[in-house]
């Protein structure tokens, strides 16, 4: 399965980590300040069931929160499964108990040189789980910047090429960047690069000068996806509205 979201750096799982750590931290000194505070009798258990929930931290608040925590939340980031399949809590179990080793034990040296080397951005938990983790990108920040930056289209617009919704959302990111780099830097390359992705990805080949094609070629993929969308759409009313008739005959027939 090919990953489409970008998968996390270095640092931002450190920052996320750190954010978990203090969390865990602060609920440690709350914690000891009530085991001080209660009957001695009942401070023994108070401690066991105390110290379970700060070590089961990890692979509870993954579950509770999908695939984060409040870190990797903090951070916009997720923990998915590589296969597409939905992150269990065997797989969040699986990756805390060798976290604790990869991570507590060598002070997440361990995690950080594995993760740096793997192309999938894994660490040893991840290659135990099939996991990794990924930066969302549909936050609501970045999606009011798509939209601020989505070119216009006449009601009457006609797409010049076909099977655009075959690239993907990154390939059309790198043409909007190469676009930005051209304008702001007058730099050629990164543009000629992309346009020739996009030709050999839908298998064209265009004389238009590389801005013009980029240009449309961003537009033409607005206009297959909005008429996507409205496909669909239509197609769940009509799924509505078969059940609302199928309901009204059951009704009849009673």
């Amino acid at each position: 399965m090919q990953i489409e979201q970008p998968l996390a750096g270095v640092g931002d799982r450190l920052i996320a980590g750190l954010l978990d750590l203090i969390i865990v931290m602060i609920a440690a000194i709350v914690g000891s300040a009530v085991i001080s505070s209660i009957d001695s009798s009942l401070g023994v258990w108070f401690i066991v069931l105390y110290n379970i929930v700060i070590l089961a931290y990890y692979p509870i608040s993954e579950i509770a929160f999908n695939g984060g925590s409040i870190g990797k939340n903090a951070m916009s980031l997720k923990v998915i499964k590589i296969d597409g399949s939905p992150y269990r809590v065997s797989d969040a179990l699986l990756r805390w108990l060798i976290g604790f080793v990869e991570i507590f034990m060598t002070y997440g040296g361990l995690a950080t040189l594995v993760v740096a080397l793997n192309p999938k951005g894994q660490r040893l938990g991840d290659m135990a789980a099939g996991t990794t983790v990924i930066k969302k990108r549909n936050s609501m920040r970045q999606l009011q910047r798509n939209l601020a930056s989505r070119p216009e289209l006449p009601e009457d617009y006609e797409p010049t090429f076909q099977g655009l919704l075959s690239l993907t959302d990154q390939e059309i990111e790198i043409c909007r960047k190469a676009i930005r780099i051209f304008r702001i830097r007058q730099d050629r390359e990164p543009m000629e690069l992309a346009k020739t992705m996009v030709e050999k990805r839908l298998g064209i080949q265009s004389d238009l000068h590389p801005i013009k094609f980029m240009d449309i070629i961003e537009k033409d993929y607005l206009y297959y996806s909005i008429k996507a969308e409205e496909k669909a759409h239509q197609g769940a009313n009509l799924d509505l509205k078969i059940e609302e008739t199928d309901s009204d005959q059951e009704e009849e027939k009673n």
